[in-house]
Parts: C-alpha cells; sequence; structure tokens
C-alpha cells in the first residue's frame, strides 16, 4: 500500500546471496534484455510477467505483451512466445507483429493512451499526481461556522436544497474562493484510476529491423515509434518497458537500448553437463553494479505421476536381506505448469478483493 500507484518489482532468479530482484520504479524505469538465440530471453520475460502480476493487484498494475516476430518458433525454446501469459488477469493486450491493421491500432492505442496520461497528470509526474490524490482523499471536512448552515457563503442565500450546489465552496475573509476539503476529496474521487502500465516486448530487435517479406513490416515502423514515446515519456507517466532483443544490430540505436537503465545480458548456451544452462546471466543497475543470476523457468510442465499397483511375488529366503527393488514410475508430462497455476491464484484473488481489470488497447 506504500507505492504510489502500483508496485513494479519482479524477482529475476537466484544469485550468488539469494534472489536477485528489481524495482522499475526505483531503479529503472526500463529494463532490456540481452543474449544470442537460445539463451532463455522469452522465458526470462515470462518469468518477469509472472513475478510483476505476483507482487500487486490488477487494478494497480497492467502488462501489454508484444512478441515482435511475425510467427512463433518451432523450437522448444521460443513455443508460444508470450501468448502463454495472457491467462494472467494483469495482462490486458497481447499483440504479434503478423497482422499491419492490428499493429498500427495497436500504436494508435498506445499513443492515445500516453496521451491521455499526459493531460490527467498536467505538469506533475505520477508519483506527485498519486500524492495528491491520496492527500485529497485524507482531508477531513472542516466544521461549519455556528449559525450558518453548511457550505453557505457569508452574504449569499443557499439554493434549493439547503445550499447544495455551493456546500464545496468556502468563503474566507477576502474575496477569494477556495475548495473545501470535501469538495477535493469528492473531485480526486471523481478522478479515473491510473495504475502502473508495463509493456513487455519480445523480440525488439525483429520489429526495428523486420525482415524482408515479412507480413507486419509496413506497419513495424509505427509500433516502434510508439514504444519509443514509452522510452521516452514514460517514466513521469507510470508506464515502463521491458524489451528483449539479441546482441547488436539496430537496437543498440533505438531510444528503448538508449532509455534503459537496467540491463541484462545473458549468455550464450553451450553443450555439455557442466556449462550453465539458459537464463544464466548479468543485471547491471543504474549504478553500474553487477550482479550474475540464474533466471528460472515458469513454463515448465509438471509430471503427473503414477505407479502401478501393488502385487505379490514370490520371495526366497536367502534374497530376504536384498534391499526392495524400485517400483517402476510412468511420469506423465501433460501436467499444468507452474505459471498456469499461479495465473489461476491470482485469478481468485482478483475475484476476492473485487479488483477491475484495465480494459485493453485493442
Amino acid at each position: 500500500t506504500q507505492a504510489l500507484g502500483g508496485r513494479a518489482w519482479a524477482v529475476l532468479g537466484a544469485g550468488p546471496r539469494g534472489p536477485v530482484c528489481t524495482d522499475l520504479v526505483a531503479d529503472g524505469p526500463h529494463l532490456l534484455i540481452e543474449g544470442p538465440a537460445g539463451s532463455g530471453r522469452t522465458e526470462l520475460l515470462r518469468a518477469v510477467v509472472a513475478s510483476l502480476a505476483a507482487a500487486e493487484r490488477p487494478d494497480r498494475l497492467g502488462i501489454v505483451l508484444v512478441d515482435g516476430r511475425d510467427s512463433v518458433g518451432t523450437g522448444p525454446a521460443h513455443g508460444d512466445g508470450l501468448r502463454v501469459c495472457t491467462d494472467v488477469p494483469h495482462v490486458t493486450t497481447h499483440l504479434t507483429a503478423n497482422d499491419p491493421v492490428r499493429m498500427r491500432e495497436f500504436a494508435q492505442s498506445l499513443s492515445a493512451e500516453l496521451k491521455r496520461r499526459a493531460e490527467l497528470l498536467g505538469r506533475s509526474d505520477f508519483a506527485e499526481w498519486h500524492t495528491g490524490r491520496e492527500l485529497a482523499g485524507r482531508m477531513v471536512a472542516q466544521r461549519s461556522a455556528p449559525g450558518r448552515q453548511p457550505g453557505q457563503v457569508p452574504g449569499r442565500t443557499p439554493g434549493p436544497g439547503g445550499g447544495s450546489g455551493a456546500a464545496d465552496l468556502d468563503g474566507p475573509p477576502s474575496s477569494t474562493l477556495r475548495l473545501r476539503p470535501g469538495g477535493a476529496r469528492r473531485q480526486a474521487e471523481a478522478a479515473p484510476p491510473l495504475p502502473r502500465l508495463v509493456v513487455v516486448v519480445d523480440d525488439l530487435d525483429a520489429l526495428v529491423s523486420p525482415a524482408l517479406g515479412s507480413p507486419g513490416r509496413p506497419a513495424a515502423g509505427s509500433v516502434v515509434r510508439a514504444l519509443e514515446a514509452v522510452a521516452r515519456d514514460g517514466e513521469r507517466l507510470g508506464v515502463h518497458l521491458v524489451a528483449a532483443a539479441g546482441p547488436g544490430g539496430r537496437t543498440a540505436e533505438s531510444e528503448a537500448a538508449r532509455r534503459a537503465r537496467l540491463r541484462i545480458v545473458l549468455d550464450a548456451p553451450a553443450p555439455g553437463p557442466d556449462e550453465p544452462s539458459p537464463g544464466r546471466g548479468r543485471l547491471t543497475g543504474p549504478d553500474g553494479r553487477m550482479t550474475p543470476f540464474q533466471s528460472g523457468r515458469v513454463t515448465g510442465r509438471i509430471p503427473r505421476t503414477a505407479t502401478l499397483r501393488p502385487t505379490v511375488v514370490p520371495l526366497d529366503w536367502q534374497r530376504m536381506g536384498d534391499p526392495p527393488a524400485r517400483r517402476p514410475v510412468r511420469e506423465l508430462g501433460n501436467g499444468p505448469t507452474d505459471l498456469a497455476l499461479l495465473a489461476s491464484a491470482l485469478e481468485r484473488a482478483a475475484r476476492e478483493v473485487s479488483a477491475a481489470h484495465m480494459p485493453s488497447l485493442l
């Protein structure tokens, strides 16, 4: 409850001294993940989405997913991209870069959301706006002066209903009218909620430099410009960008890469049982401090195990001292994923607290 507008806090993985965490509000506002193919970029983004959702309510934090490639990969490393995260109640929008019309609509909607937040905040930033909203909600109405009806200005006749039309105006000794605390509180309550928003982009380099013949190539530029606006103005508006891309290329020259104060570099995968598994990387904070970590896996299926029924077999007296033979175990890899279980628990928790979901951008 101390986080103004909602938390954007995630656990990236396990480090030398325990969990490695990142706070997009305090350390961000943006995070860039770089690594070669097969290094675990997509799985790390899924883990970030799951961790962000586990740390905040869906009415205080919204998540937008963008798959930069025009189609999902065929290998197990990429799978369904970020689509597997759409069951998380915080996720409002999922875009795959394979439809130019839908991509342009997304770019326009995201730009309109940034404009709406800028008009709502005015000259304040996201934290200042929520601070004023919280203070206005805690204000206590002033006591009425003796012999005067509540809300009545001296020398004025109250309107119908006992002066309800002027109830929010306070008449000080000067001629300046100011809002009573109750009126300020009602104005704050009338303002629409403004939760934090995190835009998660996989394969940003496929949007910055789309391949020839890609179906989404004609509209990739509009999506990139909308993401650059998030990178440029998102800190003041409460919008964060988490993007993953391959090393090098034109992505390093983009606005998203220049504005990212949090960076993760994942190691290339290597064969062998003693080599690091995918997801091994280093987090560099805004102070330049580097922390190695191993990210987790949230989309691995939980095996459903089943044993054979008990059987009775003849036992030789001379073999009584032998250890019992292991019973055969059959493992079925069709169990739910950790991400699916978490999404189900988050959905139940959101219903229990009557947390409204944010509207979609599409």
